[in-house]
């Protein structure tokens, strides 16, 4: 953890079923709330540099936890516990904990994914606004048409269970399209959350469904605003093809960074921050 350890505030709850999800937050509960939502295998300390920079946090209250099955998070493999509604629910369960009324949602990489589980239960005028960060808008067929081949090639060893050295070379690999820009202990760090993943998890995790169709008529018969960034350097994500899918959405700003990776607020740090805030203070 980087500096804003010290001024974390920490807490593990429960969500309807009885998992457990650690979640965190820091800055100031009066300002505008963000739940940011980690990616694939990851975890929520991919947000650290967020959470250490004080131009965050004097501008809004961060919140963000570990997806079940992640991190600190419990981790179920019995299939009930990763249908579509327990994602909504461990998302109720933080709101609960910190107390956030109409916050924004930030998801990143596959955890954008989680806005299609979270919209599929509540209404859009329960939040603020959604920010999809070079990820996947939902789960199905359009994972294929929007990830990259070198990072669908990742899947397979990743998922299976029987050869120890192709799984940890697709491991290494993904990490590093993540981002050029990662020290080598952040690297080891999202490495680790690989490794304490169970297999079985993972293939939980990709093989599960959703229904879409409350995130999509959320854009279009609304005025929920949605925050679209991706970037022109991602390996995992294809930018175009994320704009594509979002483009029924009425209410959006798209924001192309043009050298920034699947990554943005690691290599392009200042222009991603300026990005989302600036947004936010037009909507708060």
């Amino acid at each position: 953890m980087g500096p804003a350890s010290c001024f974390l505030v920490q807490k593990y709850v429960k969500s309807m079923d009885g998992t457990q999800i650690y979640a965190d937050s820091a800055g100031d509960p009066k300002n505008p709330a963000i739940v940011l939502i980690h990616g694939f295998s990851l975890s929520s300390l991919v947000f650290d540099p967020i959470f250490d920079d004080p131009a965050w946090t004097r501008h809004v209250y961060l919140v963000r936890y570990d997806v079940r099955g992640h991190g600190r998070s419990g981790k179920p493999t019995d299939e009930a516990a990763w249908e579509s509604k327990r994602f909504s629910e461990d998302f109720d369960a933080v709101l609960q904990a910190f107390n956030l009324t109409k916050p924004y949602i930030a998801g990143w990489s596959l955890g954008a994914s989680f806005l299609a589980d979270i919209l599929s239960f509540h209404l859009p005028s329960c939040f603020s606004g959604v920010i999809n960060i070079t990820g996947i808008p939902h789960l199905g067929p359009i994972l294929t048409q929007i990830a990259s081949p070198q990072s669908l090639g990742c899947l397979p060893p990743l998922l299976q269970t029987t050869d120890v050295d192709a799984y940890q070379e697709a491991a290494r690999r993904f990490v590093e399209m993540c981002s050029d820009n990662l020290s080598f202990a952040v690297h080891q760090a999202w490495l680790g959350n690989l490794m304490i993943q169970p297999r079985l998890v993972t293939q939980r995790l990709m093989s599960r469904t959703q229904d879409e169709s409350g995130f999509l008529r959320a854009g279009r018969e609304s005025d929920l605003p949605l925050l679209v960034i991706v970037a022109r350097k991602d390996k995992i994500i294809q930018a175009d093809e994320v704009l594509r899918a979002l483009k029924g959405w009425r209410n959006r700003k798209e924001v192309v960074m043009q050298e920034a990776d699947h990554t943005p607020w690691v290599n392009c740090e200042e222009e991603f921050r300026e990005a989302v805030l600036s947004w936010i203070k037009e909507w708060a």
